[in-house]
C-alpha cells in the first residue's frame, strides 16, 4: 500500500510538471487552432535564456528570477511574431503545420551547436531538501511546482470565468467567427494567448532547468506530452488539468510493473485506445437518442 501511494505522489508530481506546459499548449491551439509544434523548442529556449542570464549575473535566486523574465519576454515575442507574420500568412492547415515544425527543429539545432548537447543545470540545496510528511518523502521543489501548477490552473479558470478579457478568451475559444461579430477582437485574443502559452512553456523549461537538467533535445518530450494531453482535453482547460495529473500517474504505475523504454508508447496507445471508446461511446448515444426520437415520432402519429 505504502509503495502504491508513493508511486500516485510521484507521478501526480511528474504530471503536473509537465501539465503547466500542457496547459500552455492547449490555450494556443484551443484559441488560434494552430499547431504550434515549435512549443517545446522555444520552452527550452526560454531555459536556456535564463540559464544565461543567471549565470551572468552570478547564479543565485535573483540571477535566476531575472533570468525567468528573460526567458518569458523572449519566447513570448517569438511566438507571437511567429503566429503574426508566419502562421496568419500561410493561412492552411498543412503549411502552418510544416512550418512550425521546421522552426522547431531549426531551434533544437541552433541550440545545440551554440549550447552544445550538454546537460545545463541550476541547483539550489533549499529545493533538494526533502520534506516528509508520515512515510511520504517528497522533495521541497516537487512541493512548490505542485502549488504553482494549482496556482496557474486556479488563476486560468478564474481568469476566463470572472473578467471580462477572459469571458471574450473563451467565447474565442467556443466560436470564433461569432465572437468577431459580436465585436471581440479575437486577433488580440490569439496574440494574448500566444504569449501566456509561451510563459507556461518556459515555465516548465525553467522547471527542468532546476530539477534534472535541460538539454536541447527536451523540447520534444514537451511538445509530445502536451500534445497527448491537449487532445485528451477537447477543448477544456480543466480537461487538461485533471488529464495531466492522470498522465503522470499513469505513467508511473507502467513504470513500476513494465519496461521503462517503452513507456511513452503505451501511453500514446492507452491515448489512442480513451479516443476509440469515447468517440464509440458518443455515436453510441447518439443513435440511442436518434431512435428513441424516432419512435416517439411514430408512437404520436398512430396515436393520432
Amino acid at each position: 500500500m505504502q509503495l502504491l501511494v508513493e508511486l500516485l505522489i510521484a507521478g501526480s508530481v511528474a504530471g503536473v510538471k509537465v501539465g503547466i506546459a500542457a496547459l500552455g499548449f492547449a490555450l494556443i491551439f484551443f484559441v488560434s487552432r494552430e499547431m504550434h509544434f515549435a512549443f517545446g523548442a522555444l520552452a527550452v529556449l526560454g531555459a536556456y535564456v535564463c540559464y544565461w542570464i543567471a549565470i551572468a549575473l552570478a547564479g543565485g535566486g535573483l540571477g535566476v528570477a531575472v533570468g525567468a523574465l528573460g526567458a518569458f519576454l523572449v519566447t513570448a515575442l517569438i511566438s507571437i511574431a511567429m503566429h503574426k507574420y508566419l502562421y496568419l500568412r500561410l493561412g492552411s492547415v498543412t503549411p502552418v503545420l510544416m512550418a512550425s515544425i521546421g522552426v522547431g527543429i531549426i531551434l533544437e539545432n541552433a541550440l545545440q551547436i551554440i549550447a552544445t548537447p550538454d546537460i545545463r543545470i541550476i541547483t539550489f540545496p533549499s529545493l533538494t531538501q526533502i520534506v516528509e510528511v508520515g512515510f511520504v518523502r517528497i522533495r521541497a521543489l516537487d512541493v512548490y511546482v505542485v502549488v504553482l501548477f494549482g496556482l496557474i490552473a486556479l488563476g486560468l479558470d478564474l481568469f476566463l470565468n470572472r473578467t471580462r478579457l477572459g469571458q471574450g478568451l473563451g467565447a474565442t475559444i467556443e466560436d470564433a467567427e461569432m465572437a468577431e461579430l459580436i465585436g471581440i477582437r479575437t486577433e488580440r485574443m490569439r496574440a494574448g494567448a500566444y504569449f501566456a502559452g509561451a510563459v507556461l512553456g518556459s515555465i516548465t523549461g525553467i522547471i527542468q532547468l532546476l530539477d534534472t537538467g535541460v538539454r536541447p533535445a527536451n523540447g520534444f518530450l514537451i511538445l509530445l506530452y502536451a500534445l497527448i494531453i491537449t487532445i485528451m482535453g477537447r477543448g477544456s482547460l480543466r480537461a487538461v488539468a485533471a488529464w495531466s495529473i492522470m498522465f503522470g500517474i499513469a505513467r508511473s504505475l507502467w513504470s513500476w510493473q513494465f519496461a521503462t523504454d517503452y513507456t511513452e508508447l503505451a501511453v500514446f496507445g492507452m491515448m489512442v485506445a480513451y479516443l476509440m471508446v469515447r468517440d464509440y461511446w458518443a455515436r453510441y448515444k447518439k443513435g440511442r437518442l436518434s431512435s428513441s426520437g424516432t419512435e416517439r415520432a411514430a408512437t404520436a402519429a398512430t396515436s393520432h
